[in-house]
């Protein structure tokens, strides 16, 4: 499980990036139509963010805690409310716009680096696959 949650954060910050890209250009362009992609890859993120969160959980169940995690499971926990509630109010508002999604995907990632750094490593830095 411990792999799992540490391979699964490539797809959590790729999805992240890749729609926090999809929304700076729409705001940029000053776009008013929410179509199909950012309201795909927002859903993609924000289930990822669950699955990476449910793995992190039942780590902690399986005893692998350590008290310099609380820090980490404090702002990850935050990151998946942050973005769950940009994207939750921008998909009931009557009319969804970019700037929500932006914000609450940009705060989102912004905890996850720190709840990185809080283990004392970097979001990108191999743990899995022999680093």
């Amino acid at each position: 499980m411990l792999h799992a949650h540490s391979a699964l954060r490539y797809l959590v910050l790729g999805t992240g990036i890749a729609l926090l890209i999809i929304t700076g250009l729409a705001l940029a362009q000053k776009k008013k139509e929410y179509g199909a992609l950012p309201r795909g890859l927002g859903s993609a993120f924000i289930g990822l963010t669950h699955l990476q969160i449910l793995l992190g959980f039942g780590l902690l169940f399986q005893g692998l805690y350590t008290p310099r995690l609380i820090g980490h499971i404090v702002m990850m926990s935050v990151a998946v409310v942050v973005a769950q509630v940009a994207h939750v109010k921008n998909k009931k508002a009557a009319t969804p716009g970019f700037t929500l999604p932006f914000i609450g995907t940009l705060g989102s990632l912004l905890l996850m680096v720190g709840g990185a750094f809080a283990i004392g490593r970097h979001p990108f830095q191999a743990t899995v696959f022999g680093g």
